[in-house]
């Protein structure tokens, strides 16, 4: 089943409506465009998302080779579209968690090889995991992400966090102003850190580490 398939699925159980494969995408979204749920579905999936994660998929091609089929998990991952897109640098399935019980819902019909869970980061303990990212960082105070962070394995565990200075939704309630401010703001061991302007709106900003 492909990728729109999946999406005209996962709109379809969002507004209870049977929404056959052969309907235009577009056409669907115009007649539910006071669906909440759509509305999260197509922003997931908008430029600034699709550029972000390609950004971090290319800078972690290389690193993510010293690892023989990684456990990688995606904090705050949404519908799961970056977990899918890790999916080819492991056999096991990756892990994407949210708080919100929509995304798991919803996420397991878009990409259904991805493993999601519903748990708020306070609770979800990553000791296991060999890759942990995170481009949601402007969700989460300091303090909650660190102290998710230093539940990892230090030793071994890569760690790829994204940030940004977009400030203009209530629920980034922790933009940087800057690459230096992130950066200093994560415990990590940092192994690379950068910057990436989004579609000439906002600064994103990217730390790897251990």
């Amino acid at each position: 089943m492909n990728g729109i398939q999946n999406i005209l699925k996962a709109i379809s159980k969002s507004i209870g409506n049977e929404i056959t494969e052969d309907m235009d995408l577009l056409k669907v979204i115009g007649k539910v465009t006071d669906n909440k749920d759509v509305k999260s579905i197509v922003n997931s999936m908008n430029s600034n998302q699709t550029i972000s994660k390609e950004w971090l998929i290319d800078n972690l091609k290389d690193r993510i080779t010293m690892f023989d089929n990684p456990k990688i998990c995606v904090a705050a991952g949404w519908y799961g579209n970056l977990a899918d897109r890790l999916s080819e640098f492991t056999n096991e399935k990756v892990v994407s968690f949210d708080i919100d019980p929509k995304c798991e819902k919803i996420g397991r019909v878009m990409y259904p090889n991805v493993h999601f869970k519903t748990v708020d980061i306070n609770n979800f303990h990553p000791g296991k995991y060999d890759v942990i990212i995170c481009t949601s960082c402007e969700h989460f105070n300091d303090d909650t992400l660190n102290d998710f962070l230093s539940k990892r394995n230090k030793e071994k565990c890569l760690v790829i966090l994204q940030s940004n200075n977009y400030k203009e939704l209530d629920e980034h309630v922790n933009c940087k102003g800057s690459l230096e401010e992130f950066e200093k703001s994560v415990r990590l061991r940092v192994l690379n850190s950068s910057e990436k302007r989004i579609n000439n709106k906002f600064n994103r900003y990217m730390v790897i580490g251990y």
